[in-house]
């Protein structure tokens, strides 16, 4: 790169882009490489997504040729040729695709993904491959060759011409004063997933330049040389849950129709109006006044080479009254300290599109808890809301009770009171734990106090007797009452509850 026929100055500043590009390479992480690879995928959904539109039109004109073959014959051929030009490309697209992630050592094999590289951070096979190899230079001559001819079939159409120019513009970019070519431009100094991304992203290109054109030479198309064959009427209602005093709202139209001319539509018998009708696409309102499935029915007229033709249409929606489900699943209030599991929902409505607003109330994978550790008053009021759109509606709210967790009781070895030996206590650790409580939370002793006549009080640390306490126990006599008590506790959120004395009698 740095050698041939060069200026010191241009050797230097090659010089310089290789430092720079060692430098990208040691920083370039692999969550901006997977970035690509999802912005890549993205972009091959997408793709399918145009190719399925395109095939839809592809059976358009099939039909109308074989309908007029005269009229529609000569646009149908017209389209199979975009069809077979943009297939050509866009293959080859694909095995320089193929071509550059073998030269870089592979796929990814544990993807199972053909066009995700093993070494996404390549920064050398792409420049290698096309700019050393000259499949840069065969690419650009392809994408030219292909402008041209797509351009030439868009013939009258300025505005889908200019832009079929602009999608596929393969002249030299100037940066800094220095002009470097488009291959360059494309394929130098890029990790190797970012050429990649930047070759489906012709790939996608191409597709949608194919879908501009063949769209054009449709429209040259009379409406009388499209035959209309396996009609009916499609009904798609915006949401078929609506809350009372909303509105239910639908679009009712054929799925293949003659966009030169609006149908009548008629709708429990009453026509709708002229302004109702956009593009032969019929707006259907009712008001949502009643509780309960309300059902529809009419028809849609429309004239088809001069004659009239009806074609049924029906419908139904659920209105339901504005409610919502919260509910504790364990208990009817909520405790500080623990986090309190609630199921919300909205009956018709996806959970995705509920907004639940409360202190301390978050959503998580198995639902929504509520964590009122720092509510200081007694109550708290969840509400919920449903997005649709760009509205939202407000569904309720409930409020809850707010309470400190029950107090607590002492143990040792499982007991509270009654018989143990002086050496058994001397063994024992203290606990302290929760009855019949709902919640599964641990708490951790961190000191207690424990008397033994006629010894003052002696306090511990943790969990266990000290050697004042055990030698304690060792002068006492049976029948001895021992008392550990001021036991001190916490949970993992840090909340100390009251824990009840132990008492237990020497044997």
């Amino acid at each position: 790169m740095a050698g041939g026929k060069l200026t010191p100055r241009q050797k230097m500043i090659n010089m310089m882009y290789l430092v720079l590009t060692a430098l990208l390479a040691l920083n370039v992480s692999r969550e901006v490489m997977d970035a690509f690879y999802e912005v890549m995928v993205s972009q091959e959904a997408s793709i399918e997504t145009v190719e399925k539109q395109n095939s839809s039109i592809y059976t358009a004109f099939e039909a109308a040729a074989a309908e007029n073959p005269v009229k529609a014959g000569p646009w149908r051929d017209k389209a199979n040729e975009v069809k077979s030009r943009s297939a050509a490309l866009y293959q080859q697209i694909e095995d320089l695709k193929r071509g550059v992630i073998e030269a870089s050592g592979g796929a990814d094999e544990e993807s199972g993904d053909p066009n995700k590289p093993s070494k996404m951070d390549d920064l050398e096979s792409s420049p290698n491959y096309f700019l050393i190899q000259g499949n840069g230079a065969k690419l650009k001559a392809a994408l030219a060759d292909y402008r041209e001819f797509m351009k030439s079939e868009a013939e009258g159409n300025n505005l889908l011409v200019s832009s079929i120019d602009g999608t596929f513009d393969l002249s030299d970019h100037t940066h800094d004063g220095t002009t470097i070519s488009w291959e360059q431009h494309k394929f130098e100094h890029f990790p190797l997933i970012s050429v990649l991304t930047f070759l489906t992203k012709m790939q996608s290109d191409i597709r949608t330049s194919e879908a501009n054109v063949i769209d054009y030479l449709q429209k040259n198309i009379t409406a009388s040389d499209l035959k209309f064959t396996g009609v009916r009427t499609v009904v798609m209602p915006k949401s078929t849950f609506v809350t009372q005093g909303g509105e239910y709202e639908a679009d009712v139209f054929l799925a293949a129709f003659d966009d030169t001319q609006d149908p009548t539509v008629t709708i429990n018998g009453q026509e709708l109006a002229a302004e109702d009708i956009v593009g032969g696409v019929a707006k259907v309102r009712f008001p949502a006044n009643r509780v309960g499935e309300t059902t529809w029915n009419g028809e849609i007229k429309l004239v088809q080479n001069g004659e009239e033709k009806v074609f049924p249409v029906e419908g139904a929606f659920n209105v339901a009254p504005p409610s919502v489900v919260i509910s504790p699943t364990k208990m009817n209030v909520l405790y500080r300290g623990v986090d309190n599991p609630l199921e919300i929902s909205v009956p018709g409505v996806d959970p995705s599109n509920l907004i639940v607003s409360g202190t301390g109330v978050k959503k998580t994978s198995k639902g929504y808890i509520a964590d009122v550790t720092r509510n200081r008053g007694g109550e708290l009021k969840i509400s919920v809301s449903v997005k649709d759109g760009d509205k939202t509606t407000n569904m309720g709210s409930k409020l809850f009770r707010v309470k400190n967790l029950p107090d607590a009781s002492g143990s040792i070895f499982g007991k509270s009171e009654g018989l143990m030996s002086a050496n058994l206590i001397k063994k024992a650790k203290v606990e302290a734990k929760f009855n019949n409580f709902d919640f599964e939370l641990p708490l951790t002793v961190t000191s207690f106090q424990i008397i033994v006549p006629p010894f003052a009080p002696i306090d511990c640390k943790g969990s266990s007797l000290n050697s004042n306490a055990r030698a304690a126990l060792d002068k006492a006599k049976p029948g001895t009452p021992v008392i550990i008590r001021n036991i001190k506790a916490k949970t993992g959120k840090g909340i100390k509850p009251k824990v009840a004395p132990i008492t237990i009698d020497l044997n």
